[in-house]
């Protein structure tokens, strides 16, 4: 998956498994680090593929530009229009991390911050496991869920990023 460009700036994703506790704090050390860059890291499940999430982010940036974000920090806002929601605990408890599970990290940076961040997720993980947001097997089993979770019959491959990014685009405080 190379970069993908927003406004001035370049989006990353990458699906690492995540093993022990201590895989939790590598997301607090990054933004320390790197405190101009967005950096989230949600549970694989919970996103369709990288448009959606590249649609979401637009849509968060563009919240936080006009300052209506349903929340305080723009990691949090991505993650409840994500996750379709604008309850906090359901969110994180349903989004987040989780021990044992495939996550995918969110990067919004500057080309050189992206590359220092790219560099570092590497090293700790390894290479991005791009096949559960790119296979079209499993991406037919996620619509499956959209459907029951949504109520929605209608949900298919041709309309699921229109679907989900309207969905996000509807969340408010």
């Amino acid at each position: 998956m190379g970069f993908l460009k927003l406004e001035n700036k370049y989006v990353y994703f990458h699906t690492v498994f995540f093993t022990q506790y201590k895989d939790f704090t590598i997301i607090d050390k990054l933004r320390k680090e790197f405190p101009d860059s967005f950096i989230q890291a949600l549970n694989v499940d919970i996103i369709y593929n990288y448009e959606h999430l590249f649609e979401i982010l637009r849509i968060s940036n563009l919240a936080k530009r006009r300052n209506i974000m349903c929340s305080h920090k723009i990691e949090l806002d991505f993650l409840l229009r994500v996750m379709g929601t604008n309850q906090i605990s359901r969110a994180i408890r349903d989004g987040g991390l989780n021990i044992g599970q495939y996550s995918t990290f969110v990067v919004f940076a500057n080309k050189y911050h992206i590359n220092k961040i790219y560099q570092k997720l590497c090293f700790l993980f390894g290479n991005s496991h791009d096949e559960f947001l790119t296979d079209k097997v499993i991406l037919r089993k996620k619509i499956e869920i959209y459907k029951l979770k949504y109520n929605n019959d209608f949900i298919n491959e041709e309309n699921t990023i229109k679907f989900l990014t309207e969905t996000a685009a509807l969340i408010i405080k």
